[in-house]
């Protein structure tokens, strides 16, 4: 038997080596965020990868886990999420981040598409590996990004000429659409001036999204500021042009294409709002720079941005996260403003070329509109106060004027949808029930923004100063509506020929006091022509084509054409659209007198009902014939729009009329209306076809009978004929001057003129159009058309 002291010397066995314990805590940071000891976001890549441009190195070790935390996260957000405050959106998986990348939308609302499916698969089965393993590839190879960005921002002014030009931009510019709002602008400058050398040699990657774009912003600031500069001009602004004869325009030029360049090498993969703003921005600097062509292609493209980054959709910010403090809610909910206030800018910019110039939208009317922002004022600092509405007792801002203008321009949408419903111009009675709509939507119209005794309480303030200038422009928006709803109409009916006179004349009056309120530095404005010959070119077309009709406007119409070419001489030498215009306008203007100068033809008795019909005034409401509350108190002897082609409208439809009209008096212009001006109630008239006048016979060379339908003749547009047909005419003198047998004597002497005109036998030789237009054009017609 072993004794005690036996057991005690006989060697233990070694104890097993204990494994060492294992971290409890579940890792949900990526590699590198955790070897180095900082917060990660969880994104894939998250933030700090993408600082550092280790995007190819952030991973996660345990996937799973991390979708559960950001699953837990995502739900405790959305229970937060709710009232005025929400506005941030949660942060999308890395998985669906990936997807995204092909090109898919982020977040549409729409399941349907492979994005969508598969965040379903996504959501079936957390547990599952990533099913975007094969596509986590490092980024494109970004040598050369850093040296090419550099290049690009070395051609910025030094500060002290971009703080004289960026005031200019705010002065002269900003004001006309108010696509930026000055305090956000100006802290974006102040962070970018205090960025290091160091910082931005590191390259664009190295910046937060908005300072990356940064720079294209403020290239095509300076590029149109100095499109602004008067004839005295600050004179130390010519130490910024680099070779001997060098313009502001060449230097603009250079400046809106350095702009182009920064945002073609960041790409599309990182838009932010300042993106969209620079793209804006081109636009208007190419439209002022007479590039109508390339500006409408460059707002398609912007348009396409904005809707990458959701401007198109309320509440298309990001949403309130669960710590976000109150001063940073408030300050998205500017910025959320501010995103509205752009897509509204971007939205009538989009209606207004294409009705003008004839091409299709960019913006889908059927998506619905947007919610439009607050007509609030912008306080000193966003993080303290939340938007409101202001009082009366505020004066007008840049956005009141936006908003005002977004009312006037929404029956555009439906005057673009009539006329594709209504190729062959059948269906005038929807164009009188339009007609009566857009007349009311005047009365509602600002006191301080009226032409006809404003109030001016406002004029003196400081931050007022561009409000008698808005005035006539207004004027001219009201008045563009009607032309462009009429237009289609003038060939075939009488009525609508008078109304879309009356409106031109009204464009033409706004547009000459506009100009005497200009200086020799905003005769850019690419307003100053398109405006201006539309209404010229209609009207004119109107007498010459009908010179018997509306003859008690006729010396007004011929005061104005006098003016309009008078004013497209002098803007000639600044805008380069006024000297291809003033060409045309030449042209016309031998017709016109031609057409003047014969006598009027005696109608014979079967049509001398009709012919005196057609010089009644047409059905348009005044105010005093429009109630508060409507149109029943307009009168009943208003002859209908249609008298020429239909004989009568049935009783249920007059009904809707009315009904839609009293129901549209009651829209405040803040609250913008783009669409259902029409009543979707109001039974189509079936097509009828339009009698051609006796007098067609009588005023042209060309025989009506079976050479030519005026009833299949085109729309009339001639903003979009003379830029993309390329309109022009041999005659006048070199550098667009005007000939003084032309301009000087008055369009009111008509009756010397001969049979030969100007230039030779019929219209002359010399003032053929030459453009490249079809045979069913107006132009075509005026070339063989002999009054």
């Amino acid at each position: 038997m072993e004794t005690v002291a036996e057991a005690k010397s006989r060697p233990r066995p070694t104890s097993p080596v204990k494994p060492p314990r294992k971290r409890k805590r579940i890792v949900i940071s990526c590699t590198e965020c955790h070897r180095r000891k900082q917060k990660c976001d969880r994104a894939s890549p998250c933030s700090n990868c993408v600082a550092r441009n280790k995007q190819s190195l952030c991973q996660y070790e345990n996937e799973s886990a991390r979708k559960a935390q950001l699953a837990e996260e995502g739900a405790a957000a959305s229970s937060d999420d709710g009232g005025p405050f929400g506005v941030i959106k949660p942060a999308e998986s890395d998985e669906a981040a990936q997807v995204t990348a092909f090109g898919y939308a982020k977040s549409n609302g729409n399941n349907n598409t492979t994005l969508g499916i598969f965040k379903k698969l996504e959501t079936h089965d957390a547990q599952s590996p990533s099913l975007t393993a094969p596509f986590m590839s490092a980024m494109p190879d970004q040598s050369g990004l850093k040296e090419k960005y550099k290049s690009y921002i070395r051609q910025l002014p030094s500060k002290p000429y971009i703080e004289k030009l960026v005031a200019t931009f705010f002065r002269e510019v900003n004001w006309q659409y108010y696509p930026l709002d000055e305090g956000t602008f100006r802290e974006l400058l102040k962070n970018w001036h205090n960025l290091s050398f160091q910082t931005l040699n590191k390259g664009p990657l190295e910046l937060p999204p908005d300072l990356q774009f940064f720079p294209a912003l403020l290239f095509q600031i300076l590029a149109l500021a100095l499109q602004y500069q008067p004839p005295d001009y600050d004179p130390s602004l010519d130490s910024l042009k680099y070779a001997a004869a060098m313009s502001f325009d060449d230097l603009a030029s250079d400046y809106s294409e350095s702009g182009c360049q920064i945002l073609c090498l960041l790409g599309k993969r990182n838009t932010t709002l300042v993106t969209v703003q620079a793209g804006f921005l081109r636009t208007a600097y190419l439209k002022n720079g007479g590039m109508i062509t390339e500006s409408w292609h460059y707002l398609s493209q912007t348009i396409r941005d904005g809707q990458e980054i959701g401007l198109h959709k309320t509440n298309s910010g990001p949403r309130r996260k669960p710590d976000e403090k109150p001063e940073d809610v408030l300050e998205n909910l500017w910025n959320e403003q501010l995103r509205r206030r752009l897509w509204l800018v971007l939205s009538l910019w989009d209606i207004h070329m294409a009705i003008v110039l004839g091409r299709p939208t960019t913006v889908d009317c059927r998506d619905g509109k947007p919610a439009f922002p607050i007509d609030a004022p912008i306080p000193k600092n966003r993080r303290e106060v939340a938007p409101a509405p202001r009082s009366e007792s505020d004066p007008p801002t840049s956005l009141t004027m936006l908003l005002w203008s977004a009312e006037l321009s929404a029956p555009l949408w439906d005057i673009f949808n009539l006329e594709k419903e209504d190729p062959n111009q059948n269906n005038f009675s929807k164009v009188e029930m339009m007609h009566k709509l857009i007349k009311q939507i005047s009365l509602h119209c600002p006191p301080s923004f009226r032409a006809t005794n404003p109030d001016t309480t406002w004029d003196s303030h400081p931050d007022c100063y561009w409000l008698p200038r808005c005035r006539p422009l207004f004027q001219n928006s009201a008045a563009f509506t009607i032309m462009a709803l009429h237009r289609p109409y003038i060939f075939t009916n009488a009525s609508s020929r008078t109304a879309a006179l009356r409106a031109g004349l009204d464009i033409l009056r706004a547009q000459r006091t506009f100009f005497n309120l200009l200086n020799v530095a905003q005769y850019k404005m690419h307003s100053l022509v398109l405006n201006t010959f539309d209404a010229i070119v209609l009207v004119a077309a109107i007498y010459i084509l009908h010179p018997s009709e509306n003859r008690e406007d006729l010396d007004d119409t011929l005061q104005h054409f006098d003016w309009a070419m008078e004013r497209f001489q002098v803007i000639s030498a600044r805008n380069p659209l006024a000297g291809g215009a003033l060409n045309v306008l030449r042209a016309i203007y031998v017709r016109l007198k031609k057409a003047l100068a014969k006598p009027l033809p005696q109608y014979p008795s079967s049509s001398a009902n009709s012919v005196a019909s057609s010089n009644q005034s047409p059905a348009i409401p005044t105010p005093e014939s429009i109630s508060s509350n409507g149109m029943s108190n307009i009168k009943p002897e208003y002859p209908s729009m249609h008298q020429n082609s239909i004989s009568s409208v049935s009783t249920s439809s007059s009904t809707n009329q009315s009904n839609g009209s009293a129901s549209s008096a009651n829209t405040h212009y803040t609250l913008p209306t783009i669409s259902n001006l029409t009543s979707p109630s109001l039974d189509p008239i079936p097509p009828t076809s339009a009698a051609t006048p006796a007098a067609w016979e009588a005023f042209s060379g060309v025989p009506i009978g079976g050479a030519f339908d005026f009833s299949g003749m085109a729309p009339l547009q001639p903003m979009h004929d003379l830029l993309y047909n390329d309109l022009g005419t041999g005659g006048g003198g070199a550098n667009g001057a005007l000939d003084p047998n032309l301009v000087g004597a008055g369009l009111d002497g008509v009756g010397g003129w001969g049979e030969g005109g100007v230039g030779g036998s019929g219209v002359g030789g010399g003032y053929q159009f030459e453009g490249d237009f079809g045979n069913d054009s107006f132009w075509g017609f005026m070339n063989n058309y002999v009054p």
